[in-house]
C-alpha cells in the first residue's frame, strides 16, 4: 500500500505536534505505539482516488468510467446494468462489494438501511496556501470547546480543520466563512503561521454524527469503509477504517473457502470494532467541543486521571492501534473519563474484539 501512496503524492507526518498559548508542548511520535513503528500519511483524496484506480487497472481490473448503477437483480449470482457513455453493460459477479459512501445505495441490494446518532457538534475544513509550518508533522490546538488540526501538503500547502459546536460552527458559513475560519485557526497556532494563508478551495462544515447500516453482509453482497458505517469525522478515521475493511475481508476471503462463512465473520467483526469506534468518539466529543463548569471539571478530572494511567485503558491509543482488544463498556467507561464513583449518563454495551493486531487511525 505504501507505493500506492507515495505515488499518489502522500507525505509522511511521523510527529503529531501539539501546542498550548501557541507555543509547542512535547510532540507525540506515532512509532511510539503504532505496531512496526508506522506513521501517519496525510494525501489528497482525489489524487489517491486516481492513482489507486489505475493501479487497479494496472492490476487486472476491469475500470468503467464514467459509471453509474441503473438495475440490481439476483439470479444465482449478483447482477448489474451499468450505465456509461450511453451504453449498457451487464456485470456479474461472484461477491459485489460495496464502496459507495454513507448514502450507500448498495445497503439497500441488502435490504438494508442507513441508521444514525444524534448530532453533537461539527467539523470543518478548508485546503489552505500560504502556511508556514513544519511540514513533517501534524500539528493540533485544543481549547476549551474546540480544536484545531493542520495537515500540511507541502510546498505551503496544508489542509485544516476546526472541531467545534454547532453554534461555532455557523459563524464559518455564509460570504465571510472562510475568512473567519483562517482567523480562527491563525489565533491559536503559532504567530505568523497563517500570516500569508488563503483558502485554496471551499470551506464547509459538516455534522459529526455516525451514519452506519443496519446489514453488512449478505446475499452475496458485502459493505466496506463508509457504505457499512461512517465514523464521526472529526475522529479523522475514514480512509484508516476502509483500508482495515479490505484487509479483514480480504484475510477472511483467502482463508475461508465458504464465503458466506467468510461474510458472516467479517460482518460480525466490523460490527464490533465499529461499535467500540463509535463509543469513543462520543466520550472523545465531550471532552473537546463542550463547555461550562461540569465540561471543565470532567477535563480535569481526565487530565489528573491520565497522570496515573496515559493509556486510559487502552482508548488514549485507538489512533495508533485500532480498536482490538477495547471492551466499550461502563467500566472502560468510568475509567476515560476518570471516574472512580458516580453513575453512568452515558452507559455502552459490552463489546470485546479478540482478532490480530491489525490497526487503523489518523490522529490521536
Amino acid at each position: 500500500m505504501l507505493p500506492v501512496l507515495q505515488e499518489a503524492g502522500a507525505r509522511e507526518l511521523p510527529v503529531w505536534q501539539r501546542y498550548e498559548d501557541r507555543s509547542p508542548v512535547p510532540p507525540y511520535r506515532w512509532a511510539d505505539d503504532t505496531p512496526g513503528g508506522f506513521a501517519e500519511w496525510t494525501v489528497s483524496h482525489p489524487a489517491l482516488q486516481e492513482t489507486m484506480l489505475g493501479h487497479a487497472a494496472a492490476h487486472g481490473a476491469f475500470v468503467i468510467r464514467p459509471a453509474r448503477v441503473s438495475a440490481y437483480t439476483r439470479a444465482g449470482r449478483p447482477e448489474l446494468e451499468v450505465q456509461s457513455a450511453g451504453t449498457t453493460i451487464t456485470v456479474q459477479a461472484r461477491l459485489l462489494v460495496g464502496a459507495d459512501g454513507s448514502r450507500s445505495m448498495a445497503r439497500r441490494w441488502l435490504n438494508g438501511h442507513a441508521e444514525r446518532d444524534p448530532v453533537h457538534h461539527a467539523i470543518g475544513g478548508s485546503l489552505l496556501d500560504g502556511v508556514v509550518l513544519d511540514e513533517g508533522a501534524a500539528h493540533q490546538v485544543i481549547i476549551p470547546g474546540r480544536m484545531v488540526v493542520v495537515f500540511p501538503q507541502g510546498a505551503g500547502r496544508a489542509r485544516a480543520y476546526i472541531v467545534c459546536d454547532l453554534d461555532t460552527a455557523a459563524g464559518f458559513r455564509g460570504p465571510r466563512g472562510a475568512e473567519a475560519f483562517v482567523r480562527a485557526c491563525a489565533a491559536l497556532l503559532p504567530e505568523g503561521s497563517l500570516d500569508r494563508a488563503v483558502p485554496a478551495g471551499p470551506t464547509a462544515f459538516f455534522p459529526n454524527a455516525d451514519i452506519w447500516s443496519s446489514k453488512v453482509a449478505g446475499d452475496d453482497i458485502v459493505l466496506i469503509g463508509d457504505a457499512a458505517g461512517a465514523n464521526d469525522p472529526s475522529q479523522g478515521q475514514g480512509l484508516s477504517i476502509v483500508f482495515h475493511d479490505v484487509r479483514v475481508l480480504s484475510d477472511l476471503l483467502l482463508t475461508e473457502s465458504d464465503w458466506s462463512l467468510a461474510l458472516m465473520q467479517y460482518a460480525t467483526y466490523r460490527a464490533a470494532s465499529f461499535d467500540v469506534l463509535r463509543t469513543h468518539a462520543r466520550w472523545a466529543a465531550r471532552l473537546i467541543t463542550e463547555t461550562g463548569p461540569e465540561a471543565d471539571a470532567r477535563r480535569e478530572r481526565v487530565a489528573s486521571a491520565r497522570e496515573q494511567d496515559p493509556t486510559a485503558g487502552g482508548f488514549a491509543t485507538i489512533f495508533a492501534t485500532g480498536p482490538e482488544g477495547l471492551v466499550a463498556d461502563e467500566a472502560a467507561r468510568r475509567r476515560f473519563f476518570g471516574e472512580e464513583d458516580g453513575f453512568s449518563q452515558d452507559p455502552s454495551s459490552s463489546v470485546v474484539l479478540a482478532m490480530d493486531d491489525r490497526s487503523g487511525g489518523s490522529y490521536p
